[in-house]
């Protein structure tokens, strides 16, 4: 089994073959997950995953502590945009990156890089040096998350509320939540509605709510 941190040696330097040869490894067992979990799945179910048989990927790894965890939410989120570039020139299909639901999807524009797709969180993780960061940049990163400097898109939090029928941006979250139980009431299958249908509500839900986390 590999430990989570089994791509730095001994002094804290990155191993450059041993690094890309892991990446290369969670790329393959990604999109293998994925295609078997078309409606998505969460991070943390993912690199539960990614901890057992037969990928055994990561080792330990200790969800409390940011400092242990920031380097393999890395390895994955940069493994993660890298298949989906893989994806967009090989199949014209994308992958939704959120740490709420990763799915596998057609583009919009089959063959075509999708808007967005070169945001900043894109040319984060993307730079692989970005893997080895200090305890406090860590810290300071998700200070600045909680209080909700990292939000949703623009476009991304406009389909939400498309979606689930309410003003760009929300009043509240309340409002938002009402939204969401009415239309979920209506487009249940029992009443003639699909699990797409469903599925497509609770990801605009998510994103929503990722919109007023740090907000009372």
């Amino acid at each position: 089994m590999m430990d989570s941190t089994a791509s730095l040696n001994r002094t804290g330097e990155t191993n450059d073959s041993a690094l890309e040869a892991l990446v290369g490894r969670i790329m393959d067992a990604c999109e293998a997950l994925l295609r078997t979990h078309p409606e998505g799945m969460s991070e943390l179910v993912m690199l539960r995953t990614l901890q057992g048989e037969p990928w055994y990927l990561f080792g330990t790894i200790d969800f409390s502590s940011p400092a242990a965890l920031y380097p393999v939410h890395f390895l994955l989120f940069h493994s993660l945009y890298r298949q989906r570039e893989r994806l967009a020139a090989e199949s014209g299909e994308t992958i939704d990156i959120n740490a709420l639901n990763i799915r596998i999807r057609p583009a919009y524009n089959a063959g075509q890089q999708e808007a967005g797709q070169h945001d900043a969180l894109h040319a984060f993780y993307r730079d692989l040096s970005n893997h080895d960061l200090g305890e406090s940049t860590i810290n300071r990163m998700l200070d600045d998350f909680w209080q909700g400097i990292t939000r949703p898109a623009d476009d991304e939090l406009a389909q939400a509320c498309h979606t689930l029928a309410i003003d760009t941006p929300p009043a509240d979250l309340a409002t938002a939540r009402q939204a969401f139980r009415r239309l979920a009431m209506r487009h249940h299958p029992d009443r003639g509605g699909s699990n797409e249908q469903l599925q497509a509500l609770n990801r605009a839900m998510a994103t929503v709510r990722h919109h007023f986390r740090g907000h009372p």
